[in-house]
């Protein structure tokens, strides 16, 4: 708890008790509006991983008037390592409180609030930009897929050794969570939330979407397959969240089919539109089958913060050097210093016979001045080498720098599933 004097008001910025979650629901309801008074109230008691520390409050004269909520999120590197996450939710101050700089001054002390917990990145969704891109937050794409349907087929329910079943929580939550781990490894996805098995029961990701509705199971051996969170809407479904084991590329055509034959009975035209990692076989597979055309739609309405540069690459490092291992540059040495300008943070890699070592500050022969949002592009594996020299301005050097940057951060899909806001 801290108090803060801002042009003659007395704010005192401080966490949550526990008796103040029900101030705290009403003044998150009285900033937002009536419309996600229940979602607040999942969020407030019924979300396992909230903490009363991650609630971050601006007091003026006695009075909660200002919130901010730190979600602990941690999300996997490309399926194989758990990178720490502070997720910002709820930044919401009461009508009569507003402009008056509390936000910021609590978005501030979120970001001193992660740091301590050790939570190199953080992700927020917003549709004000610009009020978060100046405390260092950069915008970074997210995918859905849209198939409209002009006339679903039915397909008959003989599908070999794989059969679809109402899926049943929690006693099916182990098989779950085991094909939420090999579709993540398998497909080496990043930002996927790293699950604790508590949430998965929880009613807060639940009311947002993380409500399994068919599961795939090979019936010889009893494996799950895949699974799929597909909510019914007056035309259709929306697809929250899907996971496939690798290992049996064709359940998709059998989950896809399975849900085609739904949208069959009812006989007319239908959407079936969601969630997905760029270019996943799933919604292909939906759209080949109902012969229609799929659309995919690019926002940018999630935002993401490198807190700690020197963090997010130590914690990958193992990742970068196994491809480095098994690349034709393990034999040379070579040095990257990447200078996020907009933070101001400063980190090299330093590459000697396939070993790694990170140092704070510069000392590379190949120095890249770029924005928190060209760092996470690469990073997260959004664009190639080669195109990402180009939107760094890097072409004099393209040639050296391009098959150098795409070992180290080769292209990988990305996908923050809905049960998983906050």
């Amino acid at each position: 708890m801290r108090a803060i004097s801002q042009e003659g008001i007395g704010i005192k910025l401080k966490t949550a008790q526990e008796d103040e979650k029900p101030v705290v629901w009403d003044v998150l309801c009285r900033a937002f509006g009536e419309g996600p008074r229940e979602r607040f109230r999942r969020q407030l008691w019924e979300d396992s991983t909230v903490t009363t520390d991650q609630i971050r409050l601006a007091e003026v004269d006695g009075h909660i008037v200002s919130h901010v909520w730190v979600a602990n999120r941690p999300v996997l590197y490309r399926g194989q390592v758990v990178l720490p996450m502070g997720g910002i939710g709820g930044v919401g101050t009461l009508p009569e409180y507003r402009n008056q700089g509390l936000a910021t001054l609590l978005l501030n002390d979120a970001i001193e609030y992660m740091r301590a917990k050790d939570q190199p990145l953080s992700m927020l969704f917003t549709g004000i930009n610009f009020f978060y891109a100046r405390l260092g937050w950069a915008d970074f794409p997210q995918f859905r897929f849209r198939i409209r349907v002009e006339r679903a087929p039915y397909f008959s329910s003989d599908d070999g050794p794989y059969q679809v079943r109402p899926c049943q929580v929690p006693e099916d939550l182990p098989i779950l969570q085991e094909i939420y781990k090999r579709h993540s490894e398998g497909l080496q996805v990043s930002l996927a939330h790293c699950r604790p098995s508590s949430f998965w029961l929880d009613g807060h990701p639940r009311y947002l979407g993380l409500r399994p509705s068919h599961i795939v199971i090979h019936s010889p051996s009893g494996q799950g397959c895949a699974y799929v969170c597909a909510d019914k809407t007056d035309h259709g479904f929306f697809i929250h969240e899907f996971s496939y084991d690798h290992r049996h590329p064709g359940v998709l055509t059998v989950l896809s089919k399975a849900l085609l034959s739904e949208l069959a009975i009812s006989k007319e035209p239908g959407l079936i539109e969601g969630v997905t990692p760029w270019m996943h076989p799933f919604p292909q597979k939906i759209a080949t089958l109902a012969q229609a055309s799929l659309f995919h739609e690019v926002t940018e309405a999630m935002m993401l913060r490198i807190n700690d540069l020197y963090r997010c690459l130590e914690i990958v490092t193992p990742v970068l050097e196994k491809d480095l291992w098994l690349s034709p540059f393990k034999d040379q040495d070579f040095a990257l210093t990447f200078h996020l300008t907009d933070q101001d943070q400063v980190v090299t890699i330093k590459c000697t016979r396939g070993k790694m070592e990170l140092v704070r500050g510069d000392g590379g022969s190949l120095f890249f001045r770029i924005t928190t949002r060209l760092f996470c592009l690469l990073f997260f594996g959004v664009c190639s080498g080669r195109q990402w020299c180009y939107l760094a301005n890097c072409q004099d050097n393209e040639d050296k720098v391009a098959p150098v940057l795409s070992v180290l951060f080769p292209p990988h899909p990305t996908v923050y599933w809905s049960g998983d806001h906050f």
